[in-house]
């Protein structure tokens, strides 16, 4: 369904680079789907799925709002940022300029300055804020993955997009494992054993098609 709503998507592994009819451009990362809506008013996008960043021209009389994931809108007038869309988590990382995002979900709202990283959590609604290194803002464009004490389940949604195999947490307790790393997005079996191995689990190759991610 997702696929028939977009205007612009990419495959597994792959990236890709948008200019939009305003000149601002959109860097999509795999596994990822947005559909754009302009009039002479306001500029909508919505990021169906995945990751993007936006570099938004400036443009006063018609604000820029990306919605995530339908649960999180993003406004602005001209910026650069990050938004990423899991099955837990909707995030906004703020390269430069100043946002405003409101969750839909419980009217709660905020405003970002360069340097902030806000998640929405998708089964409340609730918003967290934290402070990010701004140079590893959207680092996946240059084929690495930098998280940040997250859980691992929500860095296995992520590298699932670069991953041909499905990928399967055995375990509970592993996938709430949190993590801080770097991690090789052209090689993403090997950044599931940097991911694991930490707490003594395996990535079992059970076949071509699925990788396990297990204690034993």
């Amino acid at each position: 369904v997702t696929r028939y709503q977009a205007d612009y998507t990419t495959a597994t592994a792959e990236t890709r680079r948008i200019t939009l009819e305003d000149g601002s451009r959109v860097d999509m990362s795999a596994a990822s789907a947005i559909a754009v809506d302009f009039s002479g008013v306001e500029r909508k996008v919505r990021l169906l799925s995945g990751e993007a960043f936006f570099d938004v021209q400036p443009d006063t009389s018609r604000p820029f709002t990306v919605n995530a994931g339908g649960e999180l809108n993003i406004t602005v007038v001209g910026t650069a940022f990050d938004v990423n869309v899991t099955p837990q988590v909707a995030s906004v990382q703020l390269a430069h300029g100043v946002v405003d995002l409101r969750s839909l979900q419980t009217g709660h709202s905020m405003q970002l300055r360069p340097g902030d990283s806000v998640t929405l959590d998708r089964g409340n609604g609730e918003l967290s804020r934290a402070r990010t290194d701004i140079d590893a803002i959207a680092a996946w464009r240059d084929g690495k993955l930098f998280v940040q004490d997250v859980a691992i389940k929500t860095v296995v949604a992520e590298l699932q997009r670069y991953h041909p195999s499905w990928i399967k947490v055995a375990s509970s307790d592993l996938e709430e494992r949190h993590v801080t790393g770097l991690y090789d997005l052209s090689d993403p079996d090997r950044a599931l054993e940097a991911l694991v191995s930490p707490y003594g689990a395996k990535v079992h190759h059970v076949s071509p098609y699925l990788r396990v991610l297990s204690f034993f």
